[in-house]
């Protein structure tokens, strides 16, 4: 399944050698130059710099379509192996418009990226999540850097049950909870902290609430032990949200879902790690039992 697209990972990995090493042997010429060009020197320097932005303009791009190639032909056919009846689509991620009703994260995003997109039904329960890159932008005199708000799995899930109010589950950590953002937050100034029983659970969790009385609805004893065992199981900076009918969990990973190696050979542990990836759905389903529809729509 993997042979037919090492040739084409080899050609862009040989490419993207060469690119290195142009860039290498210019920033070796412009030490051993000493700031110091005559015609010659300044011309080779000048074709250098193109040569280079001409090879990596063309990686780049070579990279991309084996990406959507590897993507197409194997990541495809692992996930129909999973679920025949599960939808991918590879240039598509969850909506900004869904991000930002989970309420999860309050910095709005000035950069919104995202792939890999999946949607389906598990047992009873339609679900759709991908991986999202969102940043913000800062500026500080004359220079300007992004900073990460969320890198990660983000998911939605039907919890089959309208919700009044906006239940929030964070880690003690997480921006929302800081003394400015709740002086200047409106949205952070309407919610109230619920105190819940579980000793384990508020190690790990803080809980804010619109509705005390539906946050302890929703989190009952059995299920405050089952997101305790999810988080185990995912992350410790997993947080969710329970907004109108839907579960939102955010997931930070370090590595992309569904990326193939180009540099190095992608093996069947490689693709192992990927059908890993897709489990965790079905995981958070299973584990958090929302097939059972202990609740119902109002």
């Amino acid at each position: 399944m993997l042979a037919p697209l090492e040739a084409s990972r080899k050609k862009v990995k040989r490419l993207g050698l060469l690119g290195y090493l142009v860039i290498g042997l210019f920033v070796l010429f412009i030490i051993l130059s000493n700031g110091s060009f005559d015609v010659v020197s300044g011309v080779l320097a000048i074709l250098s710099f193109v040569a280079i932005i001409v090879i990596w303009v063309i990686f780049w791009k070579q990279r991309k379509a084996f990406r959507l190639m590897f993507k197409e032909q194997i990541v495809r056919k692992l996930i129909g192996y999973v679920d025949p009846e599960l939808c991918y689509e590879p240039g598509r991620c969850i909506p900004e418009r869904e991000y930002k009703m989970s309420g999860l994260f309050q910095t709005s995003p000035d950069r919104y990226n995202g792939d890999d997109y999946l949607e389906g039904v598990h047992d009873k329960t339609r679900f759709s999540c991908s991986e999202l890159h969102t940043e913000y932008k800062v500026n500080s005199g004359k220079n300007t850097h992004w900073e990460t708000i969320f890198k990660g799995l983000f998911f939605i899930g039907d919890f089959n049950k309208y919700f009044s109010g906006r239940t929030y589950v964070w880690t003690a950590d997480a921006p929302q909870l800081n003394f400015m953002s709740r002086l200047f937050s409106s949205f952070a100034r309407e919610l109230e902290k619920v105190n819940l029983e579980s000793a384990e659970f508020n190690r790990r969790f803080i809980v804010y609430s619109t509705d005390q009385v539906e946050a302890r609805y929703i989190l009952t004893p059995s299920f405050m032990e089952r997101l305790v065992r999810l988080q185990q199981m995912t992350s410790t900076d997993t947080s969710m949200s329970f907004v109108q009918t839907n579960i939102h969990i955010a997931i930070p990973m370090k590595e992309d879902l569904f990326e193939p190696a180009v540099f190095g050979a992608n093996d069947f542990s490689r693709l192992e790690q990927f059908r890993a990836t897709i489990q965790i759905v079905y995981e958070i389903i299973d584990e958090l039992k929302l097939n059972e529809r202990l609740w119902t729509k109002e």
